[in-house]
This record gives C-alpha cells, structure tokens and sequence, in this order.
C-alpha cells in the first residue's frame, strides 16, 4: 500500500511539475515577445492579465521572475517525493509544500468569491474556466504531497 501511495504522489508531483513548467516555457516566450496564443500584444495582455487600461505586458524582468518562481515551485513538488534532492535540511520542504499549498489555493479560491469584477476583459471569462480550475488542482496537488510529509 506504501508502494501505491508513494507512485500516487510521484504521478501528483510529475503533473505540477509539467503544468508549471509548461507556465514558465510560456512566461519566458512572452518576456522575449511572443504574443501566443494571442494575436497580438493587446490581446495578450486582455486574456492573461485582465487589467484594465493596460496595453503592454509586464516588463521583461518582472515576467522572467514569474517564470523563476514557477520552476522553484515545480522542482519543491518533486523535492516533496523525493525525486530530485536538494541540500536543505527536510524542514524547508515541508514549509515550502505549506507556503504553495496557501498560495495556489487562496488564488484559486479568491475568482468565486462574490466580489464584482469588470467582465469586459477576457480574462475573467478564462480565469473562471480555465486558470483558476487549474490553479486549484495545483494546490490540492500540493495539499496531498504535503500531507504525506506530515
């Protein structure tokens, strides 16, 4: 039974792990200026940031950091299961599954709160379908690898 759960989180960490590098690939492609899948800039920024009066994406910096961020945060998945080892002591991992298990769920949950959001952007209509499903199975997917570790 051990064997079972332990393959379980391997295949829950292997999903985090593709999921948030594929992000990161993506975040690295627009840092450098593809606009995909959009047509173009204004169209990007209206489907992934949802920001009113905005007409660029963020600078190349800032975006290149988001990308650093989700890699750090796949590569703590498969610390969590021991697929790849980093020398820090076991604690870190722990509080690291922890801190991403808040993050990922508080920003997933925070869409259906009942707060009103301008609905013109595209963005709104994909979070709801798109990202934030996802972002709340990211941060299940952490939740169970964390409470395996406790």
């Amino acid at each position: 039974m051990e064997f079972l759960k332990g393959q379980v989180m391997a295949l829950v960490a292997g999903f985090i792990f593709v999921v948030l590098l594929v992000t990161a690939l993506l975040h690295i492609a627009w840092a450098f200026g593809t606009t995909w899948p959009a047509k173009d800039e204004q169209a990007l920024v209206n489907a992934a940031l949802g920001v009113e009066g905005t007409n660029m994406m963020p600078p190349r910096g800032l975006t290149l950091a988001v990308a650093g961020g989700m890699i750090a945060a796949a590569v703590v998945a498969l610390w969590g299961v021991g697929v790849v080892s980093l020398p820090l002591p076991d604690w870190i991992c722990t509080a690291g599954l922890a801190t991403l298990t808040a993050i990922f769920l508080l920003r997933g949950i925070v869409t259906y709160l009942p707060v009103p959001m301008p609905v013109g952007q595209p963005f709104y209509r994909l979070n709801r379908l798109y990202y934030s499903p996802l972002i709340l199975a990211i941060g299940a997917g952490y939740l169970a690898l964390l409470i395996t570790r406790l």
